[in-house]
C-alpha cells in the first residue's frame, strides 16, 4: 500500500509530454536527437558555463568529470563523509582511492580545513558535494591546489554572492533523477568553462570514438550518452527551472512555519549563501522513532544516508574520525517534498510525525 504523502514526486506537465510525443514522431530517440543539444544549451545559459555534456546519471557524469581530469590508480580524491555514496564510489570505479572528510557543522558541507588536513602528494582531486542544495565554501577549497568537481546534484537554484551552483569547480555535475528539483527521470550533465576538458568528456561518453571518423575509437570510452527522449523532458523541466525551484522553496517556508517551536530543527545555513531546498530536513534527537511515526500515519519521512565512514565498504578509506557527519547521519530525517506540495498536505505530513 502507498503512502499518503510519498517522499517526492516529480511536477510534469503538457509540455514534457510534447516533447516526447514530438521526439518520438521524428524517430530519433537516441542519444543523437536535438533535445540532447538543446537542454545542453539551456544548461549552459542557466549556470553561465561555456561546455555542457548531457548524460545517462550524475553518477556518469561523476566518473566521466574524474576520468576527463587523469584520475586513475595511484590517485586520491577527497569526498566528504556525508552523502549519498555516488561519490565515493565513482573514484573507485575510476581505479582511485576516495579518502573521506568530515563536514562543517554550520553547512553540513565538506570541511575545508579537514580537507587540507588529508591532502597528500597523492592528492588529485576534491569532490565538493553541494549537500540537501546548500553550496560548499569554493573560495577556502581552492586552497587545496587541485582541481575542483562540483557535485551539484541536489541544488538545483542554489546560489552564493559568486554565482550559482553548477558554475563552480573545475568541473560541476548535476543529476536529474527523479526526485531531484529538475528531473529527466534518470539523467545527468558534466558542465565546466576549460574547452579540453569538456573534449575529453564528450570523448569518453561517445565510446572514445572521434567526432570525425566515425568508428575510429581514439581511447576507450564508454557509453554515456543522455537520450533524446530523456531530453525531451529535461528541457521542458528546464524552462521551468524557476517555478520549481520556487516551488521546493515555498514547501520549507511552510514545513518552517509549522514545525518552529517544535522539537525538531531545520537543517542549518551558512549567512551569504543562497541553500535551494531539495528534501526538506530536520534533525530530532528521537529521529529513528519520528520516522516510525510519520511512516506509520501514511508519511513517507526516511533517515537520511548513513555516514559512509561508518559503511564497513568505506571505512578503510577513512584516515581520520568524521563525528560531525556521524552525529549529522543519526539525527536527521527528511519529510516529503514536492514542488507543488499543498499546505494541507503539509498539515498532514506534520500531523502524521508527531
Amino acid at each position: 500500500m502507498g503512502m499518503r504523502f510519498p517522499l517526492s514526486q516529480p511536477s510534469l506537465g503538457p509540455q514534457e509530454a510534447a516533447n516526447v510525443r514530438d521526439a518520438m514522431a521524428s524517430g530519433w530517440i537516441s542519444g543523437t536527437g536535438r533535445y540532447v543539444g538543446a537542454f545542453e544549451d539551456a544548461l549552459a545559459c542557466r549556470t553561465g558555463r561555456a561546455h555542457v555534456t548531457a548524460v545517462s546519471s550524475g553518477t556518469t557524469a561523476l566518473e566521466l568529470a574524474l576520468s576527463a581530469l587523469g584520475v586513475g590508480p595511484g590517485d586520491e580524491v577527497l569526498v566528504p563523509a556525508l552523502t549519498f555514496a555516488a561519490p565515493a564510489a565513482a573514484v573507485l570505479t575510476v581505479g582511485a582511492t576516495p579518502v573521506l572528510c568530515d563536514i562543517d557543522a554550520e553547512s553540513w558541507t565538506i570541511d575545508p580545513g579537514a580537507a587540507l588536513a588529508l591532502r597528500t602528494s597523492r592528492t588529485r582531486a576534491v569532490i565538493a558535494v553541494d549537500l540537501m542544495g546548500h553550496p560548499c565554501d569554493y573560495a577556502r577549497l581552492a586552497e587545496l591546489e587541485v582541481p575542483v568537481i562540483e557535485d551539484a546534484a541536489q541544488a538545483h537554484g542554489a546560489e552564493t554572492a559568486e554565482g550559482p551552483a553548477g558554475g563552480f569547480g573545475t568541473a560541476s555535475v548535476f543529476s536529474f533523477h527523479v526526485n531531484k528539483t529538475v528531473t529527466s527521470g534518470e539523467g545527468g550533465a558534466v558542465l565546466t568553462d576549460d574547452p579540453e576538458l569538456a573534449g575529453r568528456v564528450r570523448l569518453l561518453a561517445h565510446h572514445g570514438m572521434s567526432a570525425d571518423r566515425r568508428y575510429h575509437h581514439t581511447v576507450a570510452g564508454r557509453n554515456g550518452r543522455m537520450t533524446n527522449l530523456t531530453a525531451a523532458v529535461g528541457l521542458a523541466q528546464a524552462d521551468r527551472w524557476d517555478e520549481l525551484v520556487a516551488g521546493r522553496r515555498a514547501v520549507a517556508a511552510l514545513y518552517d512555519a509549522r514545525l518552529d517551536g517544535s522539537r525538531f530543527r531545520p537543517r542549518p545555513a551558512l549567512g551569504g549563501a543562497s541553500p535551494s531546498c531539495w528534501l526538506y530536513c530536520v534533525t530530532s534527537s528521537d529521529r529513528d522513532a519520528a520516522v516510525a511515526r510519520a511512516r506509520g500515519g501514511g508519511a513517507d519521512a526516511r533517515a537520511i544516508w548513513p555516514a559512509l565512514s561508518d559503511l564497513p565498504l568505506y571505512a578503510p578509506y577513512t584516515p581520520r574520525p568524521c563525528p560531525k557527519a556521524s552525529e549529522v547521519a543519526r539525527t536527521a530525517l527528511w519529510l516529503p517534498t514536492w514542488a507543488h506540495l499543498t499546505p494541507d498536505e503539509a498539515d498532514g505530513v506534520v500531523a502524521a510525525l508527531g
